[in-house]
């Protein structure tokens, strides 16, 4: 598939999507053109087999070692795995692993990732400069399939590939809800299907100390409340992702965000500990001014480093509020005895004592994006958050940067707001004008809007800076995100994030994007990962019966977006009282995309185009619609958790009777009477100002009110377009 052939015509993408759902709730693989993602630098697909091979006698040339060989023994498993559903498959091919180095820089960000594929019927050639080259060759050898009416066949062509960043990761918080090693070791296997290579894990937090300590017991026996990984574990997920091509970076945050550890060592704290809340928390932080505080970090940190391989070490150092550190006059008097003016200089003494440390280690130092505003030495990775401006602050000042700003996944985004977002682009992530002003007039939030949280659309990156982006991480927060569906909430939508991060710039198909992340997921779930399963058995348990009417129910909804889903913090911001949460409730099952509503989109866009034979497919759909609210509905009835989304299924049914109507006026080509105009424009202006009150953190955390059962209606764009064509 060459890059000029990625645009597909309306046709062909309903084609491709038409099988997404065969019934609403029981979907089958789409058929399309092969499904490589990320997409390649370069490929030309030319044709495909008569049929998917039965399997690979695979040849070696070059170099081998356990590793590769484990790979190749992975990708025969997965490839069998694959022909579950393939009633004939062809015969064997050969599979030549041509490994031309050793690649002594492996598993740090100077590895040699480039590989190439040529893909002939019976004989697949796979040239790659180093292992890492062979991981993600062999990766886009599973994605080399074409789904077609006669059954899946296997692409033919060359492939041409390396990546456009060498720092492509995913942050997971397992601080504030622990993850399982299972489920670490699911989405490290996910990573290396999509070539992301770095795991970052964010293993302390004002709600826990994740990593079991032998110099300092009383962080994991207190400060994990009993949730923790043995040092044996942590070794044995290191070389679990090793063996993948994924790195782990641990980050230990500090000075603040550190109750969990102020908590086991009281002595260290700059402040009381006791009876914090959400937002108090904050205000606890290590004290900087004793060498108690260097002493204990040099041990623990010397203890971590000895566990976490990695050249590169997070140390935090984002939301020091300074509000115990000005309340001290120990801590006071030691700014004064130092001439250190402010918060900020404090801050600053602290990373430089620290960094030093940590360097004479080996260790690179990563840190939030506010230890950027201290001299901590031009090796110091910054990692930008808040804002793409950020990124564009750090490489001014000589920083390398890995860019987060745009890939919070916990903030419940759907995935084409990640893609649209370019590491490179100092504009592409923060609040626009509108946005900006309404957030100044906050009492809370305007005295802590950053310039870094604006758009500039002014700021330009020069050539050098750009050669600092080292890449990105999608970055995903637990405060709403358990074990039980840490799967979904990663998944898809970071495979997005794993192709803006490895294809080219101009790689921008956002409706091929969603054709082949269906694809995708697919392809993990065979691979080991659980979202669907997982998805199951929280349906089931929240309805036990009427479970496939639930299922299409929560095809249609998403859960409200920049944490106004956060019970907590609402509250407290608020000053409402909300019910404790459980995320187990129709918010939590729900995903932020739906490709039952994508498939909807697609078809909306046909009919658009003059491809009458769509109106079918919608009109069904949409009555389809109409039947799983009124069997919501029903079930609410007898059913408390159903019953507070009793108003979203209400609303769910009469959109959809609006676009029914819709729909006939289209083709009758009768203009629709004005009481119907104005029930619609009402509708959807209703709808509107529920997708509004969580278009930002700024308004999902201030909003008074949000809609019933924190859901939003995935529809309701397409539905819009469907009105003013009645129109």
């Amino acid at each position: 598939m060459t890059r000029s052939n990625r645009k597909h015509p309306v046709a062909l993408m309903l084609l491709a999507l038409a099988a997404l759902s065969m019934t609403p709730h029981a979907q089958a693989a789409p058929q399309g053109p092969s499904a490589f993602l990320p997409v390649p630098r370069a490929s030309q697909i030319t044709a495909s087999s008569d049929a998917l091979p039965r399997s690979f006698n695979i040849e070696w040339r070059g170099h081998r070692s356990p590793l590769l060989t484990r790979a190749a023994e992975r990708f025969k498993q997965s490839w069998t795995s694959r022909l579950k559903t393939v009633t004939s498959p062809g015969p064997r091919a050969v599979l030549i692993i041509e490994c031309r180095s050793d690649d002594p820089g492996f598993l740090q960000p100077t590895q040699k990732e480039a590989y190439s594929l040529t893909l002939k019927a019976g004989r697949v050639h796979l040239v790659a400069d180093g292992p890492a080259g062979v991981l993600y060759g062999l990766a886009s050898l599973r994605q080399a399939v074409i789904d077609g009416p006669g059954g899946p066949h296997l692409a033919l062509g060359t492939i041409q590939d390396a990546p456009r960043f060498v720092w492509r990761g995913i942050m997971i918080d397992v601080a504030r809800h622990f993850m399982s090693l299972d489920s670490l070791k699911r989405q490290i296997d996910a990573m290396e299907q999509v070539k992301l290579n770095v795991l970052h894990l964010h293993l302390s937090d004002n709600e826990g100390f994740r990593v079991e300590s032998r110099l300092y017991p009383k962080l994991h026996e207190v400060g994990a409340h009993g949730q923790y990984y043995s040092q044996g574990e942590i070794r044995d997920l290191v070389t679990y992702a090793r063996d993948r091509g994924v790195r782990i970076v641990p980050e230990f945050d500090v000075p603040g965000h550190t109750l969990a550890i102020l908590t086991a060592y009281p002595e260290l704290a700059s402040g009381p500990t006791a009876g914090a809340n959400y937002i108090s928390a904050m205000n606890s932080a290590l004290n900087p001014t004793i060498p108690e505080t260097y002493a204990f970090l040099d041990g623990l940190f010397g203890e971590m480093a000895g566990l976490f391989p990695d050249p590169y070490f997070h140390v935090g150092g984002d939301e020091v509020t300074g509000e115990h550190w000005a309340k001290n006059p120990q801590i006071q008097a030691f700014m004064a005895a130092k001439v250190l003016k402010s918060k900020v200089e404090l801050e600053g003494y602290f990373h430089d004592q620290l960094s030093a440390q940590l360097r004479r280690r080996g260790k690179i130092v990563i840190g939030w994006e506010e230890i950027g505003r201290v001299e901590t030495g031009k090796d110091t990775v910054i990692q930008a958050w808040r804002g793409s401006g950020s990124m564009a602050k750090a490489t001014a000042l000589g920083h390398p940067v890995i860019v987060s700003a745009g890939y919070y996944l916990d903030l419940l985004e759907p995935a084409i707001s990640a893609y649209r977002v370019d590491p490179q682009d100092p504009a592409a992530s923060g609040l626009n004008p509108e946005q900006t002003a309404t957030v100044r007039k906050h009492p809370i939030f305007g005295p802590r809007l950053a310039d870094e949280m604006v758009k500039n659309p002014d700021l330009k990156l020069t050539e050098a800076q750009k050669t600092l982006v080292l890449g990105g991480e999608a970055a995903l927060w637990s405060e709403l995100v358990t074990d039980e569906i840490l799967d979904q909430r990663l998944w898809p939508r970071a495979a997005a994030v794993a192709e803006r991060l490895w294809s080219p710039a101009e790689v921008r198909d956002e409706a091929d994007l969603y054709r082949r992340l269906y694809i995708v997921q697919e392809g993990l779930r065979r691979s080991g990962l659980k979202d669907e399963a997982k998805r199951a058995a929280m349906i089931a348990n929240l309805a036990p019966t009427g479970t496939d009417t639930v299922r299409g129910f929560l095809d249609l909804v998403a859960p409200l977006r920049n944490h106004a889903h956060n019970h907590v913090l609402r509250g407290l911001l608020t000053f409402k009282a909300f019910p404790p949460q459980d995320f187990k409730g129709l918010a939590d099952i729900a995903a932020a995309d739906s490709f039952e509503v994508t498939r909807f989109d697609r078809s909306v866009d046909g009919l658009l185009a003059g491809d009458v034979t769509s109106a079918q497919s919608l009109r069904d759909q949409l009555q389809a619609w109409k039947d799983i609210a009124s069997g919501v509905s029903a079930l609410a009835a007898t059913n408390p958790a159903l019953a507070e989304a009793s108003p979203i299924t209400a609303d769910i049914h009469d959109l959809s009777q609006i676009g029914l109507e819709a729909l006939s006026a289209i083709e009758t080509k009768t203009p629709s009477a004005t009481d119907w105009t104005q029930r619609a424009e009402a509708a959807l202006a209703k709808q509107a100002a529920a997708e509004k009150a969580s278009a930002t953190i700024f308004a999902g955390l201030s909003s008074k009110e949000q809609p019933p059962a924190d859901l939003l209606i995935l529809f309701v764009p397409s539905l819009q377009r469907l009105v003013e064509a009645a129109r």
